[in-house]
């Protein structure tokens, strides 16, 4: 069990090439991210010596390009390459500490700590809360 406080994130990570998208549809997307949300002070090591944070897939968005479509259009595309329920991943902390670092607000929400103490509430508990929250209130 981790026993520092939860520091909550959700990160958009492309995952364009986990897709075989459609001739018809690529003219309109630019990419298809992956939203995932995290706990910046629990670390894994999977067999590894490099640390890895454990992402928990939330949802999938679509990035359009910059072009007008019809809302039947967009939901159709959506309706393809959103209902994807992807997988949780490790991820090498490495490489979402860059990602954070870089400060782009379009790909990082940093929720941090939940205020709930270990022994009013489980850690299991606060992380399935925090996934509900994301699930109900979208960072991005």
């Amino acid at each position: 069990m981790c026993k520092l406080p939860i520091d909550g994130y959700a990160i958009q990570r492309d995952e364009t090439s986990l897709y075989t998208i459609d001739a018809e549809d690529q003219p309109h997307i630019v990419r298809i991210r992956g939203v995932y949300m995290f706990n910046r002070n629990e670390q894994h090591h999977a067999g590894e010596l490099t640390p890895s944070y454990w992402l928990i897939h939330l949802y999938d968005v679509v990035i359009f390009v910059d072009e007008p479509l019809s809302e039947v259009e967009i939901d159709a595309i959506k309706e393809k390459y959103e209902t994807y329920c992807g997988h949780c991943i490790y991820v090498h902390c490495h490489e979402i500490d860059r990602l954070i670092e870089s400060n782009d607000q379009t790909r990082i929400y940093h929720y941090g700590a939940t205020g709930v103490s270990y022994e009013d509430e489980d850690y299991d508990d606060q992380m399935q809360q925090l996934e509900s929250h994301f699930h109900e209130d979208s960072p991005f």
